[in-house]
């Protein structure tokens, strides 16, 4: 009788993770650096929250020319409605504010602060 509680258990736990994980987004979207200068971080947060997380590029350095990809994290929740912080070398920050990422697919980032995004 203990085996068997012990298996259901074990179902029933393994169903409600895989539940959990199966009901988080993946998004993600492309981020194309043509600022003319070499970017460092780049910070996503849910639109509705007041704090940065961390740090979620890819790589150390973000050239101009290049594009990286950009996972939002799923620990977010469901939310579409996203706010980015990119920051340069020298400490310089743009900030862009209610992007919705379940229909971004690519954002070009330019050297005047301006942004084109395409779906």
């Amino acid at each position: 009788m203990k085996k068997l509680l012990f298996a259901a258990s074990f179902i029933a736990l393994f169903f409600v993770f895989s539940t959990s994980n199966t009901s988080a987004q993946a998004l993600y979207f492309f981020v194309v650096n043509n600022t003319g200068v070499t970017l460092n971080n780049i910070y996503v947060t849910p639109a509705e929250t007041n704090s940065w997380g961390g740090d979620i590029l890819p790589n150390d350095l973000f050239e101009n020319g290049s594009s990286v990809r950009v996972d939002i994290p799923s620990d977010y929740g469901t939310t579409c409605k996203f706010d980015m912080k990119i920051t340069d070398l020298e400490g310089n920050a743009v900030i862009f504010t209610g992007m919705d990422a379940c229909k971004l697919h690519t954002l070009q980032i330019n050297w005047d602060g301006t942004y084109s995004a395409s779906e």
